[in-house]
C-alpha cells in the first residue's frame, strides 16, 4: 500500500489526514513555499489537516511576521483543518511526577488556554467552513494515568476544557505504554469518548516502544470510532530525537495490523515525500559545531 493511499472499507473510505507540527524554522519557507507545499499535499489522497499546536510555550509563531497564520490560510484553501491549542514544554516532565504535579499542571493550563484560543477566533470566523475543531495537544498515556484517581482527575480537567470551549468539536490523543491491559485501555478510550472528545491513538510504529505483537493486542480491542495516528517515521535516536521517513512498505505493514474502519492521520507532514527539501526535520536554532 503506498504511503498516501487510504485503506478501503467496503464501499466507504475513511478520511485520511496529516498532522503538521509547527517549528520556528518553518518561517523561512515563505508564502510561495507554503503555496507550493500545500498544492502538492492537495494532489494526494489526504482529506484534512491537523495543526499540532498554534503556540508552544511562549512561542506563538508570529515573528518576524505572523507566518503560521499565513501558512494555514494557504492550507485551508485546499482542505479543512483542526487547530491544536497551545502546548506546554514541561508537559511530559510534570505528568511523570504523579498526581499532585498533574493537578498543578492542569490548573495552570486552564488559566493559559484562553489566550491562544482567543487570538485565533478572528481567523476561525473568516474560514469557518474549513475549521473542523480544536485538538488538545496533551498526549495522554497509561504510563501517566494508570491509577483510577489520576484518570478521574484528568477527566475532570477535560470536562472543564469541554465547558470552556462550548460546542466546538474537540479531539485528544493518547499512546500506549503497556501499563494497562488491552481491555482496560480500551475501556479508558471509551470513557474519554464519553466526555465528548474525538480520540486519536498513536500507533507506536515509529517509536517502537512496544513490539508489533504488543501493539496489535491493543489495536484488536479498540472501537472503530477511534482514529489512528499512523507514525510515518522510524525513530533512529532518542537523545536527541532523530528519525527517518518510513517506507511505503513499513507504513503498509503497520496499517495491516489495524482494522480498516478507522479514520487515519499521518504523522507527520515533515515525513511525507512531498515535503522533501521544504520542511526541516528538527528545529535547529544554533549553528552546527565546526
Amino acid at each position: 500500500m503506498p504511503a498516501l493511499v487510504k485503506p478501503v472499507v467496503a464501499d466507504e473510505t475513511p478520511p485520511l489526514g496529516v498532522m503538521y507540527q509547527p517549528l520556528n524554522r518553518d518561517a523561512e519557507l515563505g508564502s510561495y513555499g507554503w503555496q507550493y507545499l500545500f498544492e502538492q499535499v492537495a494532489a494526494t489522497d489526504i482529506d484534512f489537516g491537523v495543526v499540532q499546536w498554534v503556540q508552544y510555550g511562549d512561542s506563538d509563531f508570529s515573528t518576524p511576521q505572523p507566518w503560521l497564520v499565513d501558512a494555514l490560510t494557504a492550507w485551508q484553501r485546499h482542505m479543512p483543518l483542526w487547530l491544536g491549542m497551545h502546548s506546554e514544554p514541561d508537559y511530559f516532565t510534570e505528568m511523570a511526577k504523579g498526581t499532585a504535579a498533574q493537578a498543578q499542571f492542569f490548573a495552570r493550563y486552564l488559566r493559559r488556554m484562553n489566550g491562544p484560543v482567543a487570538r485565533w477566533q478572528s481567523w476561525i470566523a473568516q474560514h469557518r467552513p474549513q475549521f473542523l475543531g480544536w485538538y488538545l495537544p496533551l498526549e495522554l498515556s497509561d504510563a501517566y494515568f494508570s491509577e483510577p484517581e489520576q484518570r478521574e482527575q484528568l477527566h475532570e480537567f477535560l470536562r472543564k476544557v469541554r465547558r470552556s470551549m462550548g460546542d466546538a468539536p474537540l479531539a485528544i490523543s493518547l499512546f500506549m505504554s503497556a501499563q494497562m491491559s488491552p481491555r482496560s485501555f480500551a475501556d479508558w478510550v471509551e470513557q474519554l469518548q464519553a466526555l465528548d472528545y474525538q480520540v486519536w491513538l498513536q500507533d507506536g510504529a515509529g517509536t517502537q516502544a512496544l513490539s508489533a505483537s504488543e501493539r496489535k493486542a491493543y489495536f484488536d480491542r479498540i472501537n472503530c470510532k477511534i482514529s489512528f495516528i499512523n507514525e510515518a517515521f522510524v525513530q533512529t535516536s532518542t537523545e536527541p530525537f532523530k528519525a527517518r521517513a518510513a517506507t511505503p512498505e513499513e507504513l503498509a505493514a503497520t496499517m495491516a495490523q489495524q482494522q480498516p474502519c478507522h479514520q487515519r492521520i499521518l504523522f507527520s507532514l515533515r515525513y511525507l515525500p512531498h515535503t522533501a527539501g521544504l520542511l526541516y526535520l528538527t528545529d535547529v536554532t544554533q549553528p552546527a559545531a565546526p
